[in-house]
């Protein structure tokens, strides 16, 4: 290698790559250079090199960062306020806080401790559906976080004040604003067909076309869902209805997929559709098991994702795949079907295949986006570390992320959020005593 120089060299850590031959490096170091990575190797072989900033990874993973592939980042302002009950009693409640205290200002602050809290868990992407879908953009930059957001859709006026026909016209001015911002991945976010019609989803279709962009819906998540649809679309399913109006011709991701027969696994399959599964939220919620093994047999992309903080309270990915492994081991009686390695891949390179975007993130390789945590091995909880997928999945947690690389900046060091973040805390904290008063005088 002729490279000499890299602004940041992490090294002395046991590198996983997490690309296609799950390569490692027991004793490796990676170079960033800009956004990029642009060394890796050895440790050895790394002394070689010149580094503005030298980072000391002993004793610790370096690893591609998580992407969250579902979440809700500002819904943090709603952690625990409608606990202990099913998918609609959930969105009954929440609804109804939304209403009162959902504006962009509010957005803002809930999305930046939600990005905060991320990042410090060691996502380095993530995918946010919500109202007021600037102010998230915003949140993200002030943190550090790469983001996938965009124009939301349901078929009522919503919180954001706006009717159907007001909400279409904005889409094209709102891409025009963001379109090429560093980091950002922009979608469409139709809400669910329970929440829109065949014509308003055959129109977010056409628009996704016409823009050239990707769609990302909820789909096939709870039985209460699966009444819905089948009440309001002659008897027809959630995957049958984003079919026939076109959902499924765009790059798509669909959040949850619980709810899906042998048939419905095919079409995804055949189509090049991707799921985010939510483990956690579909557990808390009663929402069912989804079919991990199946969809991946069929080689769907299944990658994972928190839910808002309101359904699953946390943004804990980690939680996330120790979740996703037990639930698919108990739904078949099979130790064995989702193995360590694979659970992480889900969390990283997966995540990237099902947004589109393994060309440029999910693995450590050079001339990709430096995406990258360090995870701390020191803890008694991870001690001894016979297989490190296996230590990762089963017995670390997001409070041993050391660092974090998105883009090649660091977000988190020595486990402190470098943002600051205090004035959006004060925020979320006074909503919440407003909601407490509201709750306590009802």
């Amino acid at each position: 290698m002729s490279l000499v120089h890299v602004d940041t060299l992490i090294a002395g850590g046991h590198i996983l790559t997490m690309d296609d031959g799950f390569a490692e490096v027991s004793v490796g170091a990676v170079g960033i250079t800009g956004e990029r990575i642009s060394w890796l190797g050895t440790a050895e072989a790394a002394q070689a090199l010149t580094a503005k900033v030298t980072l000391d990874a002993s004793g610790c993973i370096i690893m591609p960062g998580l992407i969250n592939t579902h979440c809700h980042a500002a819904m943090t302002m709603f952690r625990g306020l409608a606990d202990d009950r099913p998918l609609q009693g959930f969105l009954n409640t929440v609804w109804a806080a939304e209403a009162d205290h959902v504006r962009p200002s509010t957005v803002a602050a809930a999305a930046a401790l939600g990005a905060a809290e991320m990042a410090m868990g060691g996502v380095t992407h993530f995918v946010d559906m919500y109202w007021h879908p600037a102010a998230t953009i915003s949140a993200a930059r002030k943190v550090g976080l790469n983001l996938t957001s965009g124009p939301v859709f349901v078929g009522h006026e919503g919180v954001d004040r706006t009717t159907w026909d007001q909400r279409l016209a904005r889409v094209p001015e709102f891409i025009a604003q963001h379109h090429g911002w560093s980091g950002l991945d922009l979608r469409l976010m139709p809400h669910a067909a329970y929440t829109l019609d065949a014509a308003k989803l055959r129109s977010i279709a056409d628009l996704a076309e016409s823009l050239g962009l990707g769609i990302h819906i909820h789909g096939a998540e709870a039985p209460w869902e699966m009444q819905m649809v089948a009440g309001q679309y002659d008897q027809a399913r959630p995957i049958g209805v984003f079919c026939q109006t076109g959902l499924l011709g765009r790059p798509n991701l669909i959040a949850h997929g619980v709810h899906l027969d042998e048939a419905e696994i095919e079409v995804l399959a055949k189509m090049g559709s991707s799921i985010s599964h939510c483990p956690l939220s579909n557990a808390k919620l009663a929402s069912g098991t989804a079919p991990v093994a199946a969809l991946r047999a069929k080689g769907v992309t299944v990658a994972l994702g928190t839910d808002g903080a309101s359904s699953g309270n946390d943004l804990d990915m980690w939680k996330a795949m120790r979740q996703a492994g037990f639930m698919q081991i108990l739904a078949t009686g099979t130790p064995e079907i989702l193995p360590a390695r694979d659970l992480l891949a889900m969390a990283t390179r997966e995540g990237a295949e099902a947004l589109g975007m393994a060309a440029d993130t999910g693995t450590l390789t050079i001339g990709k986006r430096a995406d990258i945590i360090v995870v701390d091995l020191s803890g008694p909880h991870l001690i001894p570390n016979y297989e490190p997928y296996s230590t990762l999945v089963y017995a670390a947690g997001r409070d041993d992320v050391a660092h974090v690389f998105a883009a090649g900046r660091q977000i988190v060091r020595a486990k402190k959020l470098c943002a600051d973040i205090s004035e959006d805390i004060a925020v979320v904290q006074s909503i919440a005593a407003r909601l407490k008063f509201q709750r306590n005088n009802q």
